[in-house]
């Protein structure tokens, strides 16, 4: 995952499917290893990436989150 967030001038990087690595190449970046059982939560509006698992099976959803003025945490898709 990077540091970026998607800008209009991102769109001459466009590919098929996604963007091409340059978008992202000078930016701040983390990277992930979760293991068996883990999930991770994080805000996709960040630039990311998911590495192929071959011969494993990846579970993948998506949900929209957010505190309420209350301060409770809801769910919904």
């Amino acid at each position: 995952m990077w540091r970026h967030r998607w800008e209009p001038a991102d769109e001459q990087h466009r590919q098929a499917y996604g963007y091409r690595p340059r978008t992202v190449e000078h930016r701040q970046r983390v990277s992930l290893r979760p293991e068996l059982g883990d999930g991770l939560l994080f805000t996709p509006a960040n630039f990311h990436a998911v590495e192929p698992c071959p011969g494993q099976r990846r579970i993948a959803f998506a949900l929209f989150l957010a505190l309420t003025t209350t301060g409770q945490l809801i769910a919904w898709s």
